[in-house]
């Protein structure tokens, strides 16, 4: 019989599991210094810093990011759709509470911006206690702010938005509905005929779990569905990551350096020196999937 393994809780965060079978250890990050800990109407929100990390947050005890490597899901979530889209004007987030979906999306010349978000809350705790992830994007004055439930916001809007991201949480609590084929079918009907949406899945040790079943189902709305892959040290033992991304008119694995190279001067101009991670090259490289996460 396995005993349970005891630590010092004040001075330990210890990340839980989902959904449970994932993978056969928990990961432990050290506190240095606890700096939020409550429960909004929502979900349990912590946070707090650790050596190499920095500040971290976690909602329901799950790891959502890290100061050290939030530019790299940031930086990919936001700009693999954008790019791939030839002139997107209308942009969405779905979650993304934290701001840094927004902060990329900010430096397109965009005409509208909008966010949904369930959860005022982590909103309001990530600007006082993380303003370097938002940094200033939430009073950007192309953006409108929603605190409802996504599946029931995204129902007022057909054929509207260029560009929707999905930054959601886990397929538990309020992001469980952000999973559903019910919700694929109405944000379907919400995009422009060319519109490109981008959804979080998890860790590819999860492929077929959640990323295989997620991309079945979005097949039957989307002529193009393809994994898009990045590295993230602070997530699920610092596996790879994998986020979707869905279209019925664009290819985004077709496009090439040279192409995206070109959108990028375009769009962001002087802004292509604030970004850290994304580049023409790494863009055309998260679609590379090895073999046996090929969909």
């Amino acid at each position: 019989m396995s005993k349970a393994i005891s630590f010092p809780v004040k001075e330990w965060f210890l990340e839980n599991s989902f959904p449970g079978v994932r993978r056969c250890k928990s990961d432990l990050f050290r506190i240095d210094k606890e700096i939020f800990k409550g429960k909004s109407k929502f979900q349990d929100i912590r946070i707090f810093k650790s050596p190499g990390f920095g500040r971290m947050l976690s909602l329901d005890s799950i790891i959502q990011l890290s100061e050290s490597d939030e530019f790299i899901y940031h930086e990919i979530i936001a700009h693999v759709p954008l790019f791939s889209h030839p002139n997107p004007k209308r942009f969405l987030v779905v979650g993304g509470g934290d701001g840094g979906v927004l902060r990329e999306a900010a430096k397109h010349p965009l005409k509208e911006m909008y966010q949904v978000e369930i959860d005022r809350q982590i909103v309001e705790l990530s600007q006082k206690y993380l303003p370097f992830i938002s940094k200033g994007a939430f009073q950007d004055k192309r953006l409108k702010i929603f605190f409802e439930d996504g599946f029931k916001f995204l129902r007022r809007y057909k054929n509207f938005f260029d560009v929707i991201v999905v930054d959601s949480t886990d397929p538990v609590g309020p992001g469980k509905i952000l999973f559903s084929n019910a919700f694929y079918k109405i944000l379907d009907n919400s995009l422009t005929d060319d519109g490109i949406a981008i959804f979080q899945l998890g860790p590819f040790l999860d492929f077929n779990l959640i990323v295989k079943p997620t991309a079945k189902k979005l097949k039957t709305l989307f002529k193009y569905v393809h994994p898009v892959r990045l590295s993230m040290p602070s997530y699920s033992c610092g596996c790879e990551y994998c986020f979707l991304i869905a279209s019925k008119k664009i290819d985004p694995a077709s496009l090439t350096p040279k192409e995206i190279a070109k959108r990028l001067k375009q769009s962001l101009g002087s802004k292509e020196k604030t970004l850290k991670y994304y580049t023409p090259d790494v863009h055309c490289a998260s679609m590379v999937m090895p073999k046996l996460w090929q969909i």
